[in-house]
């Protein structure tokens, strides 16, 4: 955790074939997968300003500042465009960060759309809300497989990053903030990383507690689960702990140690690749005992880290049209369609399960439909 994610940096030299010695190739706008649920999403992004309390990691800014996008079930989306996945300035740093040996001619990054449409109108309703922090260093939009298909399946879902230690969080008027220095663990210091993951844990619960604060009043909330990615789900522990009405919690995947100090006894799953439970992992196996909810691990055979985000999708779409670009292991060898499919099920089940009281069975032991998920028992 907390560590630049390689990506960053092997990524974009996984793709040196590209170079001058290449076909010209068309450009090509990859493609999400569509979510399966029976209805229409909407999305509206928010600029939030929480005047309680400094930056984290800028503490002369006196407040804190948040952008998030908010999914949710539409009305009528008749009218109403596509949403972008990510917006203009955040693409165009994503896409020189990390594939910037890619030919802006031969990849449309900026082009991607989501299945969401541009603040359409809310379909009316009482129903759950989920929050969504990811990984350090990440951005909101890596979830968005699985915001869109909760938001189809009638959940409103918000997803969130960490101003100055995400990536890139673009502001209205044109304002782009990137990661801060501050934020950056102190080559091999193991003392400064120490204190940077517990200093994200506590600023991403901050901020979590904040934007439900935020955004509930503005929904009709029967009730709060959570999700995240390396960091993510243990700051909704820590928010949920210390008095956010948060009622269910998932990681997809987590890590655990000794960065986690907060531990809620709210169900909790933990989706993972193979080796990140409390059977193969030292630091899990002394962290599972401290959950006393309901909890669940499983483990997504073929998988890694980045099996759980969007790259799953993504990457694949690009190299259809670029045919040598080489994401590497990034994604794991699991097929990006059935990974998609498991995930989407078994978090739907998850929050189905515990914050709507309905059980399909899907999390009571092995299927027949998804082989690639194991229970870690």
């Amino acid at each position: 955790m907390l560590t630049r994610r390689t990506l960053l940096t092997t990524a974009a030299a996984g793709v040196a074939a590209l170079g001058t010695g290449a076909p010209a190739w068309a450009a090509v706008t990859p493609v999400l997968t569509a979510p399966t649920g029976p209805h229409v999403i909407g999305r509206t992004d928010m600029h939030l300003v929480d005047r309680s309390r400094a930056d984290p990691w800028l503490p002369d800014r006196r407040y804190r500042e948040l952008m998030v996008s908010v999914w949710y079930p539409a009305r009528d989306v008749r009218g109403r465009p596509r949403a972008l996945y990510q917006p203009p300035l955040v693409a165009a740093e994503y896409q020189r960060q990390v594939l910037g040996k890619i030919s802006p001619s031969a990849l449309n990054w900026a082009g991607i759309r989501t299945h969401a449409h541009v603040d359409a109108p809310v379909l009316p309703g009482r129903r759950p809300l989920i929050l969504f922090s990811p990984k350090h260093f990440e951005i909101r939009s890596y979830a968005t497989l699985l915001a869109e298909e909760l938001a189809s399946r009638r959940y409103v879902v918000v997803t969130t990053e960490g101003t100055h230690e995400a990536l890139a969080v673009e502001f209205p008027y044109g304002r782009l903030e990137t990661v801060k220095p501050q934020s950056i663990p102190a080559p091999g210091d193991p003392v400064d990383l120490l204190d940077k993951q517990k200093r994200a844990v506590r600023s991403r619960a901050d901020d979590l507690a904040f934007v439900l604060r935020s955004v509930r009043s503005r929904f009709d909330v029967s009730a709060v689960g959570a999700f995240g990615m390396v960091g993510g789900a243990v700051a909704a522990m820590r928010a949920a702990a210390r008095g956010a009405r948060i009622d269910a919690i998932a990681g997809m995947p987590e890590v655990v140690g000794p960065w986690v100090t907060d531990v809620a006894p709210v169900p909790f799953l933990q989706f993972a690749e193979p080796g990140n439970n409390h059977r193969d992992n030292p630091a899990w196996r002394e962290f599972w005992p401290d959950l006393t909810g309901w909890k669940l691990s499983l483990r997504l055979t073929g998988s890694t880290w980045g099996s759980f985000c969007d790259y799953q999708a993504l990457f694949p779409s690009i190299r259809a049209g670029c045919p040598d670009y080489d994401y590497g292991n990034e994604i794991g060898t699991i097929a990006p369609a059935r990974s998609i499919a498991a995930q989407r099920a078994y978090l739907t089940a998850f929050f189905d399960l515990h914050l709507r009281g309905r059980d399909n069975g899907l999390l009571r032991g092995p299927s027949t439909e998804h082989p690639d998920v194991g229970f870690i028992v």
